[in-house]
């Protein structure tokens, strides 16, 4: 390398250690823990050539070239910028073959620059895997280019006008005498000795301004792999030896040369030990210490720092043993600022410990509208979702599993699983468990799973409690060694009726059966996943609950019936009607078209504010207000189409609302569009 760019290199090096040693003064000084930790990295990539010779490598792929090699040493900055310092090495060249003009060159290339990398941290997950990079800088660039003009025996290449290479000119008085010949692809001419266009003693060395993207990945005990490709902009015009100003058919085109380099590199971080901060010293012993410790009381309530749970209580403010203050109706309020201090049992308050009932609500809603003064929070977060949970019981209680799934299960389980009459879901992540009964002791679950294992079912006693399952087999080890010999009990050999409600290929939002009960959720090996509700003996019944179901626009609906773990036809429960054996050859059943529809959410509105945008609203029309316990969302519109609601959202957007965007609503239960428009189709 020159020794210009070998200065150059050693003054980036002295501004790069600077930097990353004033990190490391600041994150000490902040009390960030995040120290100068420099990184060394090695690589290997693809340089690809775009200037004069070649036509700015068209019909080439940059990744099917010469190869070169890099070395970088890096350091941060900032949490989201870092610099580097490093050294690129290796061969860069094009073959140019035409009609009229027949150029090569193959150049060594030797880079030493300096450049910043800046990785997106404020528009990214902080647990992100993968973190993408933009950087720039600058660089030095050393250059010795040749080129092939003679094969190994020193004969010079003729290019003829029939595609052919030969040893003598195609216009020469002895052309007859020519022999074809092949290139060796040897680059042994200098292109600056050559000085076919006069150029002279041209500097082979350049400044040049890298731009480039990329990712970052750790992989582990401070490797990270990084992948990017990067565009060299020089600024000078002679890395091929030819210019606009090279002679005849030589001449190139305006612009300096520019090349592209595509790597990898794996890097490795040293650790670096913080340094050791002075720690002042108490003129006080260690006796001292420990009797204000325990002694002392800041918040003057009566309990000491050391066992206080809440300090900063107020002053005066009766608290327990704690430290806490008391709270008689365990609202979550504390009594000294709760208005309405004997709240219900589980009733939902507001910051003052009041109960927020539906009269509430109205009265608010009714403020807002006497006021004409809300308060508008946007977001182009779809705010759909099922409805608010009820926090399960925290009682244990022991139930039977007959199944569970990830993917899909069989067609023998699912018709097992829907001959039980009191069988539910429950879904935990992406596993759904079936789950029987609810008893209070073991014995009465053992039972229970006996007489389903009599039916040929599968199952195993496990203990719920707040919603979660947990393994008692060593609980139930005892009692099931009493029932052995007891056989299976009673078996429930009834018919057993449900209405499946419809089949579909991608699940549903949990609000489309937001007013069907005992839902049960199956999805089969076949990719569909299947909704049944009811649980009937009475043929009566079930088929009125059909009719029910159809009213509420699940076309398709149908019965279906099983009994001792089997589908069996309706002709066998007593009704005058038949149905296929097996469930897959069932019809899939649907969403009545007429019951989906798209509308625009608007926005959400909380508390007050200024009349100019009520008047937007108001000024919208054909408006619906749904309270929440928190909020008013409001949506505008009902469209039997996706596209007229798209159109409506933009003449919206136009008034002032950007934020509006599109949902879908089942019986007027709101879904996302893309599900609502699934549907349609």
């Amino acid at each position: 390398m020159h020794a210009t760019s070998l200065r150059t290199l050693a003054l980036l090096a002295s501004c790069v250690w600077v930097l990353g040693a004033s990190a490391q003064d600041d994150s000490t000084s902040t009390g960030n823990r995040s120290l100068f930790k420099p990184t060394v990295g090695l690589g290997a990539g693809m340089f690809a050539f775009y200037g004069d010779v070649g036509n700015d490598h068209a019909d080439r792929n940059p990744l099917v070239t010469r190869v070169g090699y890099e070395l970088r040493a890096s350091t941060p900055i900032t949490s989201w910028l870092e610099a580097d310092l490093y050294a690129l090495h290796g061969r860069m060249g094009v073959n140019e073959r035409g009609t009229t003009r027949n150029l090569n060159f193959e150049s060594r290339i030797t880079i030493g620059g300096f450049q910043f990398r800046y990785n997106f941290l404020q528009l990214l997950n902080k647990d992100r895997v993968v973190e993408p990079y933009i950087n720039f800088g600058f660089e030095s660039v050393e250059f010795l280019t040749k080129t092939d003009l003679y094969d190994a025996q020193g004969r010079q290449y003729n290019y003829w006008s029939d595609g052919t290479i030969r040893d003598i000119a195609e216009n020469a008085p002895n052309a007859g005498d020519a022999v074809e010949i092949q290139r060796d692809y040897s680059y042994e001419s200098d292109v600056r000795e050559q000085n076919a266009d006069g150029f002279g003693k041209y500097l082979e060395r350049t400044w040049a301004v890298p731009v480039g993207i990329g990712a970052r990945m750790d992989i582990g005990h401070g490797f990270d792999l990084r992948v990017g490709t990067t565009m060299h902009f020089t600024l000078s015009d002679l890395v091929d030896g030819v210019t606009q100003e090279s002679i005849g058919e030589r001449a190139g085109k305006s612009g300096n040369d520019r090349f592209l380099y595509s790597s990898f590199s794996i890097g490795y971080t040293i650790p670096m030990e913080p340094r050791k901060k002075k720690v002042s010293k108490s003129p006080l012993n260690d006796a001292e210490l420990d009797l204000i410790v325990l002694k002392d009381d800041e918040d003057g309530d009566g309990v000491t720092d050391f066992k206080d749970e809440c300090p900063g209580t107020p002053a005066g403010t009766p608290v327990d043993a704690k430290g806490c203050p008391l709270d008689g109706d365990s609202d979550g309020v504390p009594d000294f600022r709760d208005d309405e201090l004997n709240s219900a049992v589980g009733a939902i308050v507001d910051q003052r410990g009041v109960t927020i009932t539906d009269e509430t609500m109205l009265k608010a809603w009714l403020n807002w509208k006497d006021s004409a003064n809300v308060n508008m929070v946007a977001s182009r977060v779809e705010s759909i979702g099922p409805p608010r949970p009820v926090k399960p019981p925290t009682k244990r209680v022991y139930v039977v599993k007959v199944g569970s799934h990830v993917e899909g299960i069989s067609e023998e389980l699912i018709q097992k699983i829907l001959s039980i009459p009191d069988v539910r879901t429950l879904e935990r992540g992406d596993t759904t468990f079936y789950l029987v009964g609810n008893y209070d002791a073991i014995p009465e679950a053992l039972r229970r799973e006996l007489e389903l294992k009599g039916l040929g079912i599968e199952s195993v006693v496990m203990a719920e409690e707040g919603g979660k399952l947990y393994d008692v087999s060593a609980e139930t080890a005892e009692e099931r060694a009493k029932l052995v010999g007891m056989g299976a009990g009673d078996e429930n050999r009834d018919v057993i009726m449900r209405v499946q409600i419809g089949a579909f290929r991608n699940k549903l939002s949990k609000n489309v059966f937001s007013d069907v009960g005992d839902l049960v959720t199956l999805k089969g090996e076949d990719g569909l996943t299947r909704y049944y509700s009811g649980s009937f003996s009475d043929v009566n019944k079930a088929a009125a609950y059909k009719v029910r179901m159809l009213i509420n626009g699940f076309d398709g609906a149908f019965l279906v019936a099983f009994r001792e773990g089997k589908r069996v036809s309706m002709r066998e429960t007593g009704a005058k009607l038949s149905g296929p054996e097996d469930l897959r050859t069932l019809p899939s059943g649907g969403i009545n078209p007429e019951k989906i529809r798209f509308r625009v959410q608007v926005g959400t509105f909380v508390g007050n504010v200024p009349m100019e945008t009520m008047d937007k609203l108001i000024g919208l029309g054909q408006v619906d207000a749904i309270p929440s316990a928190d909020a008013v969302r409001y949506y505008f519109g009902n469209f039997t189409d996706r596209k007229g609601a798209e159109e409506a959202r933009q003449a919206i957007i136009a008034k002032g609302f950007a934020d509006a965007f599109v949902v879908g609503a089942v019986n007027e239960h709101i879904i996302p569009a893309d599900e609502a428009e699934g549907l349609l189709k």
